[in-house]
């Protein structure tokens, strides 16, 4: 699910500059308030006790994804929170980021998986790596700098701030106002990664998690130990059994395209099974036995739509909407 994100917005660049200006110029609590138009003790109730609801979903594979769902009024407020914050990442946003960034009425260059892969697309050495707990390892000490060093706010509006969009010391898996600020995290991060690659003579991008690099020749080990060093600095951790460094003959799989059958990046098989397998638990989780028993949130139905409706919407940009494999997953929707 985390390769979908509806990032299309009715709104024009110049539209989501004036919403960035207004966030970064707040200067009290007060403004924080009359911005997400609020009362104060409004404002102090979530902040004193932040109500969310865990449970967890099927994920392809037979494991489980746990979610932590705000409450409605909260949900409401980091909602409000989240449309300002993607105005804000998109005039700062990394070039090499291409997940989870909004995409304005006037932007005709999307960025999203394919572009994540087409990036890449004259590699002929390519390293991926995940990071483990994505989410879960931004923390509050994160978000305290981040709108300390990136907006200079004040204490107490940081706190408010920090308080407001994390749970239990983290960004919380379910929050709408955490992938835009797991970007703005990584803004230094990216930075980083980019010089890296520029001194040798690599390509980096990331969406969400997945990081990848390519490289014209084979990489030294110097420069995979300058790369873990970076990403321990920032406080994430690597998953190991992830990690992999291909040849373009070993058609590396990047974001779920393929490299290596031709000059563009293809959908990846094992892709399209985990989609078939997302579309069979979406079409459980619509079922009138599954509603009867109440056993999700309506949060799980809206998400699950939106993410399997996206990435059949995907296969179609691929493939075409003529191909046999777009038409038997878009039937399945009916």
């Amino acid at each position: 699910m985390k390769y979908y994100f509806n990032n299309q917005s009715d709104l024009n660049s110049q539209q989501l500059q004036t919403l960035a200006d207004r966030f970064v110029n707040l200067t009290s609590v007060e403004g924080l308030c009359r911005l997400l138009g609020i009362t104060e003790q409004t404002l102090a109730k979530h902040i004193l006790k932040p109500e969310y609801q865990t449970f967890h979903i099927p994920k392809p594979g037979g494991k489980k994804r746990l979610i932590q769902h705000p409450a409605s009024g909260l949900k409401a407020i980091q909602q409000t929170l989240n449309k300002y914050l993607q105005a804000v990442y998109y005039t700062v946003r990394s070039e090499s980021a291409h997940g989870f960034i909004i995409c304005p009425a006037d932007d005709l260059q999307p960025r999203n998986i394919y572009t994540n892969a087409l990036a890449h697309k004259s590699g002929e050495w390519f390293l991926n790596i995940d990071f483990k707990d994505f989410f879960h390892t931004v923390t509050t000490t994160h978000l305290k700098n981040l709108f300390r060093s990136l907006f200079f706010f004040s204490p107490e509006l940081t706190t408010a701030l920090t308080t407001l969009m994390t749970w239990q010391g983290r960004l919380p898996m379910g929050a709408p106002t955490s992938p835009v600020l797991s970007n703005l995290v990584c803004l230094n991060l990216d930075y980083q990664m980019e010089q890296l690659a520029q001194q040798h003579k690599a390509i980096y991008t990331r969406y969400a998690d997945d990081i990848t690099f390519s490289f014209r020749n084979q990489p030294s080990p110097d420069w995979m130990n300058d790369m873990m060093v970076i990403v321990l600095r920032h406080g994430f951790t690597i998953q190991s059994e992830k990690m992999r460094l291909q040849t373009r003959l070993e058609k590396p799989e990047i974001t779920g395209l393929i490299m290596g059958e031709g000059p563009l990046p293809t959908i990846s098989k094992v892709w399209l099974k985990r989609l078939k397998e997302e579309i069979r638990i979406f079409r459980w989780l619509m079922s009138e036995a599954v509603k009867e028993r109440g056993l999700f949130n309506v949060f799980v139905f809206d998400k699950f739509r939106q993410s399997v409706t996206g990435q059949i919407a995907f296969v179609g940009y691929m493939l075409g909407k003529d191909s046999r494999e777009y038409r038997k997953m878009a039937a399945k929707l009916l």
